[in-house]
């Protein structure tokens, strides 16, 4: 039996099959074909998180802005103004979404404090309470309030799910402020 075998090793057909390269392409594009596949979904799941980073930047600035431009806001116009700008963020899902608007007033010390806000998806700071972003000391001037705009979301995409076990998250997380002045004056009332 082992003179079979051995004759089988040194005859030709080995000798044939090692240097056949007749299958070496479909074996080949068996082993990169998978990797191909891991970097399109890697690269279209890039793209979601880049639109919707650029998505939350928007809605951060724009909210920020229009309430900049008027002196007086009432709770539903604020509410309006939150709701429609929430609908940038479409065609994504907008239960992970939220929007803290918060106008500041900044006392002779350079303290900040919430005058008033609202919010889309959340709850709303207290008058008196602290901002939720610190003012930095060349934006603030005395008697002038700024707005300030914390935009939040969370990103569920299936490859955000796969890499839980690495990264020990499931889900890719934004946050944008935004600081501005009021345009028209030095305060925003709200009523």
């Amino acid at each position: 039996m082992t003179r079979f075998i051995k004759s089988c090793l040194t005859s030709w057909l080995p000798r044939r099959l090692w240097w056949d390269r007749t299958g070496a392409s479909a074996v080949e594009f068996a082993l990169l074909v998978p990797v191909l596949l891991l970097l399109l979904a890697g690269l279209a799941d890039l793209g979601h998180g880049l639109a919707v980073r650029r998505k939350v930047n928007q809605m951060a600035s724009t909210s920020g802005e229009m309430i900049s431009m008027q002196t007086a806001w009432g709770s539903s116009d604020v509410s309006s103004i939150l709701s429609g700008v929430s609908s940038i963020l479409q065609p994504y899902d907008l239960d992970n979404l939220t929007i803290l608007l918060c106008v500041v007033d900044i006392d002779k010390k350079g303290k900040a404090t919430v005058a008033w806000s609202a919010a889309y998806g959340t709850t709303a700071l207290s008058a008196g309470q602290d901002p939720p972003k610190d003012i930095p000391g060349d934006l603030q001037e005395e008697d002038v309030q700024m707005i300030v705009t914390r935009v939040q979301y969370r990103l569920n995409t299936i490859l955000s799910g796969l890499f839980e076990s690495f990264t020990g998250d499931g889900a890719y997380e934004y946050e944008q402020y935004f600081l501005t002045r009021p345009r028209n004056g030095d305060t925003i009332t709200y009523g």
